[in-house]
């Protein structure tokens, strides 16, 4: 939300942050996360491509007006007791007289975050990196507006909304999955390869071995 309800992040986020898309690139592989944020490699292929094509278009729009409802779009937020910031796809705010104050609008709302995803994953594990994304956004947003926000998905291929109820295990796992980047980066290497049913659809896949065996980025 591009107003004084979204603090400047910058000002607030630690150097030890965690940006809330490394959550996501850590959680689908550790070793991929690795070759992005450690070795500093990038690929893109079909479907980055696609993912890239759809977050263009929903990162573009301007606020609107949608059944009764206003969506914002790119919205930063962070949590300094998580460590963590980053862009909400979007956040849908549906007026309310408990909900949170938004001074943009002299209103309460109660507020969805709003995450795109090209398609629905067929994988568990994929839906699991996805979660946890959300989940992390979910957080900062709550911290941000100091409410508590709903979260969903919006799959483009069936075009429907999915919605997501976080439990404490997902917390712990987020807290798992942030420590694990913390100790990567102190040491600066990069976590083994683990072969598995996502291997095959990977942008990076082409200069995952090569790159094995939690090297550090000094050595590359």
């Amino acid at each position: 939300m591009k107003s004084s309800d979204a603090a400047a992040v910058g000002a607030f986020v630690s150097e030890d942050a965690v940006a809330i898309r490394e959550v996501q690139h850590f959680a689908y592989c550790p070793h991929r996360w690795g070759l992005i944020h450690i070795g500093c490699d990038w690929r893109e292929n079909a479907f980055v491509n696609r993912a890239k094509l759809m977050h263009e278009r929903v990162d573009g729009g301007q606020a609107a007006a949608l059944r009764g409802c206003i969506v914002e779009r790119s919205v930063q937020v962070y949590n300094d007791a998580w460590g963590l910031f980053g862009v909400l796809d979007a956040l849908e705010l549906k007026p309310t007289a408990k909900g949170a104050f938004v001074s943009k609008y002299a209103k309460r709302f109660s507020m969805t975050v709003i995450e795109y995803k090209p398609s629905k994953p067929r994988s568990e594990h994929a839906l699991f990196a996805d979660r946890m994304q959300l989940l992390a956004q979910k957080i900062c947003a709550d911290h941000v507006f100091e409410t508590d926000c709903a979260a969903c998905f919006f799959y483009g291929d069936i075009r429907k909304r999915t919605s997501v109820i976080f439990e404490e295990a997902d917390r712990k796992a987020l807290q798992k999955i942030l420590l694990a980047i913390a100790e990567c980066r102190a040491e600066n290497s990069i976590p083994p390869p683990r072969k598995s049913e996502l291997c095959s659809g990977c942008s990076m896949k082409d200069i995952c071995l090569p790159k094995a065996g939690g090297r550090s980025c000094e050595n590359d």
